[in-house]
């Protein structure tokens, strides 16, 4: 009497495989995978991750080439300066555009991303433009400068900072503006004191 059952058990238990293993090959079938589309999504992925990297890169090398001829512009300052203000101005400037380059070299370091070392073509052309003027023009066109580059710099580095989906470049332009926010006004407020406004 127990065969009989154990029999029956038996069919019954393969009959609800076979339909479970049927059904589940009917799911399968019913959704196939378009590999063109797989590929595709594939693609877009490294195509954004690509140009998120080339945003970046751009990025870092800007900050470094503004920070650089800053520094710079800063070391003439202090040699070719009028005034005491504007000498200590560029002392500070030379300090703090200093700091941020290595704190930049830094990110960029971990990003793989090369940026310039030193002053570019055009930083040198700012340079050599500053170094012409006469002796007691310099403390007027240097402040002009700083207040002129600082303000662009402030503008573009605001956008980029609001634009980017990277976290650790977002930081360090928030630092950035800042920070330039600060040489913005200090360098405004030495050009009023010293009535050297255009």
């Amino acid at each position: 009497m127990k065969k009989p059952q154990i029999f029956g058990r038996t069919l019954l238990g393969l009959g609800v495989l076979s339909l479970s293993l049927g059904s589940i090959s009917c799911k399968q079938e019913a959704k196939p995978v378009d590999p063109k589309e797989v590929a595709e999504e594939e693609n877009e992925a490294k195509f954004e991750e690509a140009q998120n990297a080339e945003d970046i890169a751009e990025t870092l090398v800007d900050v470094a080439e503004f920070d650089l001829t800053q520094r710079e512009l800063g070391k003439l300052a202090q040699v070719s300066g009028v005034s005491a203000d504007v000498k200590t101005l560029g002392k500070m400037m030379e300090t703090h555009h200093d700091e941020s380059f290595k704190d930049l070299s830094t990110l960029a370091k971990s990003k793989t991303i090369s940026i310039p070392t030193a002053i570019t073509e055009d930083g040198q052309k700012e340079y050599d433009d500053l170094k012409k003027v006469e002796f007691k023009e310099f403390d007027k066109k240097y402040l002009n400068d700083v207040v002129k580059d600082h303000k662009k710099a402030i503008d573009d580095f605001t956008k980029e900072a609001q634009r980017t989906t990277d976290v650790e470049l977002k930081a360090f332009l928030e630092r950035k503006v800042t920070s330039l926010q600060g040489h913005h006004e200090s360098a405004e407020a030495l050009a009023t004191k010293l009535n050297v406004k255009k």
